[in-house]
């Protein structure tokens, strides 16, 4: 174990100067996944579903869907806020190129949303189709 100072006491009556020590860092709340029981683990999935699945709005359109769909409206009239690791990762998980927390295809399938009517948007849109492909070339490459 290495010791880290972190600051010096000053002793005015000629003492040796200890050293005060760090206060020792907080337990993280949530534990490593492995180490949740049956009941926790069940309760983290239907929170995680629920994020994924609800609508603040209350309608039948699920947030995660809108949040996409507001990244590439975004992206289309040119914002300079976007965070373009956000729109990539979203480029992805739409283009299944990767699940996320949760499938792009379940997501859409729980709600009664067809899962190809953002997939046919990018690849419809030559911006959307360009940044779409990138992702593709940057994440598995290219056999030429």
């Amino acid at each position: 174990m290495e010791n880290e100072i972190a600051a010096w006491q000053l002793d005015m009556f000629g003492g040796a100067s200890p050293i005060v020590a760090p206060p020792p860092a907080k337990v993280d709340p949530l534990p490593d996944p492995q180490f949740w029981s049956e009941g926790v683990r069940e309760k983290m999935v239907d929170a995680l579903i629920s994020l994924a699945t609800d609508s603040r709005r209350g309608d039948n359109m699920p947030e995660s869907l809108m949040d996409c769909c507001t990244l590439f409206s975004e992206r289309l009239r040119n914002r300079k806020k976007l965070e373009m690791e956000d729109y990539r990762a979203t480029l992805g998980w739409v283009m299944e190129f990767w699940d996320g927390a949760l499938p792009y295809r379940y997501v859409c399938l729980i709600n009664g949303v067809d899962p190809e009517i953002l997939q046919d948007l990018i690849m419809s849109n030559p911006l959307l189709k360009r940044d779409m492909e990138d992702v593709r070339h940057s994440c598995f490459g290219s056999l030429l």
